[in-house]
């Protein structure tokens, strides 16, 4: 009989993860009744309520809250999820949570719960909870350090997928796979045979991986000895990285690895299809895989256009004094215009102007034409400097926004120029130009921005276009103030 492990990693994970956010919501409970009844700062004209009565609702609210996280995937995917995820991810669950649980306390009015405080332990929870994620990730990491909970993987075949996969599996030390090795699928697939895919795997500066990171993962042997080879490395997981044309071997790995306590999966060449996902549907009982669809549907839209207008009306309220001091400054920093208004190209291929607080010379590309700014740029005024590293020469642009030029989440516009000279060299280039431009993006918020890869750029963009949610606006909004703060590549 064959031998069976059990794995612990993902279980011992996910209880972690469960214990502690069941903490932080206990602990945020009882820190909002003493903050309620004990602190001083609020009257209790009827009287301090029995403690037991609030402690059975808090059994209530726990399970509320678990049943949320645990349906909203909260607890899975854990090492692919940044903290911007789990933030947006909280905060919907605390919303969700405190709708159910105000309109429980309506219906049990005869128990004379608080109000109040209902309000104000939900106002705590967010932070109790966001607190809890720092924590958890702090020692989830270490215990990944230290070998424990790792997804051993064993890597089957090649295709420009296999490296994307290995590159984030580098940048998200998080992740728990743990590759060990690859397995040919043809003789052709020789490692010396193997050559990456520039669109895939170059970094923000243009370098491929393979020179950054060192040697590939050991080629382990072939599909013919994929059965001994989980046994003897004790793989947890199977991982297909086969072109198209290979689909037969799907079925084939799945014959070879039964009655295996091992997992197989299969990471299918999007790139050889021109997309960035494929989407699963069921129709009566039939499966659809969407191959490419419309990048933002009619009610999309309209509640993309909404948050960007509400938004952008807010910005420009609220930072109304910090846009006249900069206005102010560049004004008397330098000879010239406060604004600088240079024609981008929007969606569908529409032109529009573009608005800026002035960072450069009046006449920066008198001589040399339309150019991209490089790092310590002698066109560049002092001021300048300071409002590109951190982005306040952007700030402008919300008026573009609220306009409906421009969105506040889309990939950045380009130069007519450029955009030309882009569309020639990648043929998928012009597909980022299906949604409105963005004043960030998600190619921007990944650290390309400025003088970085166009390729590269357009992928994470197509990934953008394709993938579109207003939560995912959230996060990169999320993402952008933390990236403006770091600085990277703004000059």
């Amino acid at each position: 009989m064959t031998e069976t492990r059990q794995r612990r990693g993902g279980t011992l994970e996910a209880i972690l993860l469960i214990i502690t956010d069941m903490l932080m919501l206990e602990a945020a409970f009882l820190f909002t009744y003493w903050f309620r009844f004990y602190s001083g700062i609020w009257l209790v004209p009827l009287g301090i309520p029995p403690l037991d009565l609030y402690l059975a609702m808090g059994v209530v609210i726990l399970l509320i809250f678990f049943a949320i996280f645990y349906t909203s995937g909260m607890y899975s995917q854990r090492g692919g999820r940044s903290i911007e995820d789990d933030l947006v991810g909280l905060f919907k669950g605390v919303v969700l949570g405190s709708l159910l649980v105000l309109a429980l306390a309506f219906f049990t009015r005869g128990l004379a719960f608080s109000r109040s405080f209902f309000g104000l332990f939900f106002l705590s929870t967010f932070a109790f909870l966001t607190l809890g994620r720092v924590l958890d990730r702090m020692v989830l990491r270490t215990l990944l350090k230290r070998r424990v909970g790792r997804t051993r993987t064993l890597l089957v075949g090649v295709s420009p997928m296999r490296a994307r996969l290995l590159r984030l599996i580098r940048e998200l030390p998080g992740l728990s796979l743990d590759p060990v090795g690859w397995i040919r699928v043809l003789d052709e697939d020789a490692p010396d045979a193997i050559a990456p895919d520039p669109s895939t795997v170059l970094d923000a500066r243009g370098r491929h991986h393979d020179e950054l990171d060192g040697p590939d993962i050991p080629c382990l042997g072939d599909v013919g000895e994929v059965r001994a080879i989980v046994e003897t490395e004790h793989i947890d997981l199977v991982v297909l990285t086969v072109s198209f044309d290979q689909l037969e071997l799907v079925r084939d790995m799945a014959a070879r690895l039964a009655n295996l306590n091992v997992d197989l999966q299969f990471v299918p060449d999007l790139m050889a299809l021109h997309t960035s996902k494929m989407r699963l549907k069921e129709i009566a009982g039939i499966p659809f895989i969407s191959v490419r669809e419309e990048a933002l549907s009619g009610v999309d839209r309209v509640v993309k256009r909404t948050f960007d207008f509400l938004a952008s009306g807010l910005g420009l309220l609220f930072l109304a004094p910090l846009l006249a001091a900069i206005a102010l400054t560049v004004r008397i920093s330098s000879p010239g215009p406060v604004f600088y208004r240079q024609d981008r190209i929007g969606r569908d291929g529409h032109a529009f102007a573009m608005i800026k607080f002035r960072s450069m010379r009046t006449d920066a590309e008198a001589a040399s034409g339309p150019v991209w700014t490089t790092e310590a740029d002698p066109r560049v005024t002092g001021i300048g400097g300071f409002l590109r590293r951190f982005s306040l020469d952007e700030l402008p642009q919300l008026w573009n926004v609220l306009r409906g030029d421009m969105s506040l989440v889309g990939p950045r516009p380009e130069r007519a120029v450029f955009v030309e000279k882009f569309r020639q060299e990648m043929p998928r280039y012009f597909e980022r130009h299906r949604v409105q431009s963005g004043l960030t993006g998600w190619a921007q918020v990944h650290g390309l921005r400025g003088n970085t890869s166009i390729a590269e750029r357009t992928l994470y963009d197509l990934h953008y276009v394709e993938n579109w949610s207003l939560a995912l606006d959230v996060k990169i909004l999320l993402m952008t103030l933390h990236h403006v703060l770091r600085g990277d590549n703004a000059y």
